[in-house]
């Protein structure tokens, strides 16, 4: 404003211009910092949901960083040593996001041998939902409200699966 009252109208042009395009910069990283608090909420509630699962021997990690860019939102490791790769969404996801997952679960049965001992398991948990427990792609797909039932019922299937792999169960 000042440019233009001087009889600079060039100036004032140029300086509007480069507070326009800012104004558009702020407002697109403020959109990413809105998009990464919801995110961040979303991860917590799903650290309070594992919670429990301490008290029955599991061990859990939380942002652990991998091969792959970003890092793997929850492990959870049974006490018969599946390790389970936990992948956090709000809603919504698409097979890019089950692809990601089935990376990392199987990026900790290489990698991580001795958290993973009987393998991995890939699991995709929705914060905002409920009532979800479906199996797409190879990856459980669950809503919060059943992610520890779920990886409950998974790790003992994975531990009766080993039983009968190597021959009848110990009595």
């Amino acid at each position: 404003l000042w440019a233009a009252s001087v009889s600079a109208a060039l100036v004032a042009v140029c300086l509007l211009i480069v507070a326009a395009a800012l104004g558009l910069c702020a407002r697109r990283w403020l959109s990413l910092a809105r998009r990464s608090r919801v995110g961040a909420r979303s991860e917590d509630a799903v650290q309070r949901a594992l919670e429990p699962l301490s008290a029955d021997g599991w061990r859990l990690r939380h942002s652990l960083p991998w091969q792959g860019r970003g890092d793997i939102d929850s492990v959870a490791i049974a006490p018969g040593r599946i390790a389970i790769a936990i992948e956090t969404k709000t809603r919504t996801y698409d097979a890019h996001h089950l692809a990601r997952v089935r990376e990392q679960a199987a990026w900790l049965s290489r990698r991580r041998r001795r958290w993973a001992r009987s393998g991995a398991l890939a699991v995709m948990c929705l914060v905002h939902a409920r009532g979800v427990e479906r199996v797409e792609d190879d990856v459980f797909v669950v809503s919060i409200d059943r992610l520890t039932c779920v990886l409950r019922l998974a790790a003992r299937m994975g531990r009766d699966m080993r039983s009968t792999d190597s021959g009848p169960a110990p009595s």
